[in-house]
């Protein structure tokens, strides 16, 4: 049971305004924050310092009489752009899949009175699991909780057409941008210097030399080199070359040191550097000089000062994801109507079976980033709808698999990393294509081996049902010509004189399958 639940329990919802806006329990101070939110108009009879008593009684039972309770009371102040940002907040951090699928910058947030009213604006791609999902209700709890309102109102909407072609024009010269700076987690601990105030730069940012620059890492492949003064007679310790690569997941960078030794101490034996406590798999920031170095023949990072830190790697990880999918331009493709040949209008008029007549289908295929059915990736999916004997109307997309397309894939299908980088995610069609296929029987050619188990598998990933009747042509192929050992799409294309304009790519073997699946048909119900 929440925190503000038991409030309301304890008192017989005496209090049921209240919002709890901070709460933080921490065990090792022995200590209990509560940040109690009121609502703005609210009047002395209705909260007085009475009932802050009250309130300040009920934390103190939840927690050891040994913990320290500061609560405070703040009237909440409701503004659009603060609910604005919470709704942006919780989609992020709960439904990441929908913020390609959203535009945060049509948010619309009406506060009517002690009622909070969201728009959230979609592609039409993402209503369908949007309004079937959990998000509405989910997303409004949260507000609610938030803020001192009686009802807190989610609507999912669809946004405007979007014009690629214009929106590529615009963003030709307009990108966003990554500054490259690194966060550091906690206080910088000197072992060289003092004093690093700049702000540590991505690795990748460096390609030539360049004096005093600011970058971090993690520390690898550490030698101690020890430097002897050979004109000394007894051959005595000079100074100390340190060596080390530092990595931040952008590049990485070789760096140099040469310490001054210190003299042992009452007790040591050893002369000792600053650098003695440095480590492999140590965070590092430096502040230094990037130069050629003639003896290693590269680039090194001169150490003028360093600092042991703790870098967050995490953050950096999701920013950098988080531009990368901001610069990506997704081209959605719409479905077109089907342009009929003069041969295949003549075959029409011969008529067809009644089973093909009284039914529709959507005949698809798929092209994937390899064969197992349980872990690889649709990066096309082509689909024909056939009505009354007759291809109508066709749709084709490309799909970005989020990783790289292996290259035995791209040699039979033909589709390479570079073909799919504008391409939507495959979030973002799926719910448009289970509503395309509403109230078509699915056909695919070894579906029942391949393509049906991927899109089901798909469908369960993303939460979409998906409740069609399914037919392999494969199968059907194998029931009606029994006398032939083949029954490859291609050899079924020969057999029944069909020409398939381009093998192996999504749309073009969907449209061949939609063919061969109507002459099967035709001879399986003719000779029943």
């Amino acid at each position: 049971m929440q925190f503000i639940d038991k409030l309301n329990e304890a008192t017989n919802n005496k209090y049921d305004f209240l919002r709890i806006s901070k709460l933080n329990l921490d065990v090792g101070a022995n200590s209990l924050s509560v940040v109690c939110l009121l609502p703005q108009d609210i009047s002395e009879d209705k909260f007085s310092e009475q009932d802050k008593k009250i309130i300040e009684e009920f934390c103190r039972s939840q927690v050891p009489n040994t913990f320290a309770l500061k609560i405070a009371f703040v009237k909440n102040l409701i503004n659009q752009e603060a609910i604005s940002k919470q709704v942006f907040n919780f989609i992020s951090l709960k439904y990441q899949t929908i913020l390609a699928q959203m535009d945060p910058s049509m948010t619309d947030v009406k506060i009517e009175g002690d009622r909070i009213v969201i728009d959230i604006y979609v592609f039409s791609t993402a209503q369908y699991f949007c309004e079937n999902s959990s998000l509405k209700e989910k997303l409004a709890k949260h507000i609610y909780n938030q803020n001192c309102v009686n009802k807190v109102v989610v609507n999912i909407k669809v946004c405007k057409a979007v014009d690629t072609d214009k929106l590529l024009k615009e963003r030709e010269d307009v990108k966003y941008v990554d500054n490259g700076e690194i966060e550091i987690v906690g206080d910088y601990h000197y072992m060289v210097g003092k004093d690093i105030t700049r702000k540590p730069r991505y690795i990748e940012k460096y390609k030539k030399e360049m004096d005093g620059i600011c970058v971090c890492g993690t520390v690898s492949d550490l030698k101690r080199i020890n430097i002897i003064d050979k004109k000394s007679p007894d051959r005595r310790l000079k100074n100390v070359l340190f060596k080390f690569t530092i990595s931040d997941s952008t590049g990485k960078m070789d760096c140099v040191y040469f310490a001054k030794i210190r003299k042992p101490k009452k007790g040591e034996r050893e002369h000792t550097t600053c650098l003695d406590m440095l480590k492999d798999g140590d965070d590092v920031v430096i502040l230094g000089n990037f130069k050629y170095s003639e003896y290693s023949d590269k680039n090194e990072l001169a150490v003028v000062r360093l600092a042991l830190c703790k870098i967050n790697y995490e953050t950096l990880a999701k920013r950098r994801e988080d531009i990368k999918l901001a610069n990506k331009i997704k081209i959605f493709q719409s479905p077109k109507p089907y342009e009929v040949d003069m041969n295949d209008s003549l075959l029409d008029l011969l008529g067809h079976c009644d089973y093909i007549m009284n039914n529709k289908f959507v005949v698809f295929d798929l092209e994937t980033t390899g064969l197992n059915t349980d872990t690889d990736d649709i990066i096309e999916l082509g689909a024909v709808k056939l009505e009354d004997g007759k291809i109508v109307e066709y749709y084709n997309t490309l799909i970005d698999p989020k990783r790289s397309i292996p290259e035995g894939a791209s040699k039979v299908n033909n589709i390479y990393d570079s073909d799919v980088k504008n391409a939507p995610y495959i979030e973002d069609v799926f719910g448009f294509f289970v509503d395309y296929c509403k109230d078509y029987i699915l056909v695919a050619h070894n579906g029942a081996g391949f393509d049906f188990k991927i899109i089901k598998r798909v469908a369960d990933q993303l939460g979409y049902p998906l409740s069609n009747k399914m037919v392999d042509s494969l199968t059907e192929a194998r029931n009606v010509l029994t006398s032939s050992r083949r029954h490859s799409l291609e050899a079924l294309c020969d057999h029944y004189g069909i020409v398939n304009k381009n093998a192996h790519r999504a749309y073009e073997d969907a449209e061949a399958t939609a063919k061969v699946f109507v002459k099967l048909m035709d001879d399986k119900f003719r000779t029943q």
